[in-house]
C-alpha cells in the first residue's frame, strides 16, 4: 500500500487496460483542495485516509474507475469552531470518457470522468470525490460541544429595556381609541 501522494499524469487507458489497482494511504498534504476545508491548522496531521481504486472493462465494455475512499478528518465545528473528526466513506463508480458526447451515453449509475488524450492526475479525482462527499456544515453533538447549544444573539438587559419602553409606548399609544370603538359594537 503507497503512502506517499497518489500518482500523478498518468495514463489511465492503459490502468484499464491491464486492470490495475491502486491502494494508498496518501498524506491529506498531498491533496491542496481537501487540505483548504480542513479545521485551521490541521494541515491533515491528524486526518488519515485510506484510497483504493480499480481500473477495468466491464461487461457492457466500458472502461470504469471503481473506487472507495475512508478514513477521518478534522474539520471546523461551526458552532464553536475547534476542530471535530469527520468519518468518511465513500464509493464511486466513474465511466471513462472521452468527450462529452460519450458521457451522454453512459449508463445513469456512472459519473463521467472525461480524459481526453491528457494523462491523469489521481489526486485530483480523490479530491472531487471527497469534496463531494463531505458534508457542508459540521456541528459537534450538543453534549460534546464547547459552546452553548441554547444560545441567544439578544443581550438580556438589552431586550428589558425594550420590553419596557414598549410598555410606555402602549400607554401614549394614539390608536388605542380605536381598539375601544371595535369592541363597542
Amino acid at each position: 500500500m503507497l503512502t506517499a501522494p497518489l500518482p500523478s499524469q498518468i495514463d489511465i487507458r492503459k490502468l484499464v487496460v491491464k486492470g490495475a489497482e491502486i491502494s494508498a494511504n496518501p498524506p491529506i498534504s498531498s491533496l491542496p483542495r481537501i487540505e483548504d476545508l480542513l479545521a485551521e491548522g490541521d494541515s491533515g496531521k491528524d486526518s488519515e485516509i485510506a484510497v483504493k481504486l480499480e481500473f477495468y472493462i466491464d461487461d457492457e465494455r466500458k472502461r470504469r474507475v471503481d473506487g472507495k475512499i475512508t478514513g477521518t478528518v478534522n474539520m471546523t465545528c461551526q458552532r464553536c469552531l475547534e476542530p471535530m473528526p469527520v468519518p468518511i466513506d465513500v464509493q464511486f463508480e466513474l465511466g471513462i470518457v472521452w468527450s462529452e458526447e460519450d458521457a451522454e451515453r453512459l449508463p445513469k449509475t456512472l459519473e463521467p470522468l472525461i480524459v481526453g488524450e491528457e494523462l491523469v492526475d489521481l489526486a485530483d479525482i480523490v479530491s472531487e470525490e471527497l469534496i463531494l462527499s463531505l458534508p457542508y456544515v459540521n456541528y459537534h453533538p450538543a453534549a460534546d460541544c464547547k459552546q452553548d447549544v441554547g444560545y441567544s444573539s439578544v443581550d438580556p438587559e438589552a431586550a428589558e429595556a425594550v420590553a419596557k419602553a414598549d410598555a410606555d409606548n402602549e400607554k401614549d399609544n394614539p390608536f388605542h381609541v380605536l381598539e375601544q370603538l371595535k369592541f363597542d359594537k
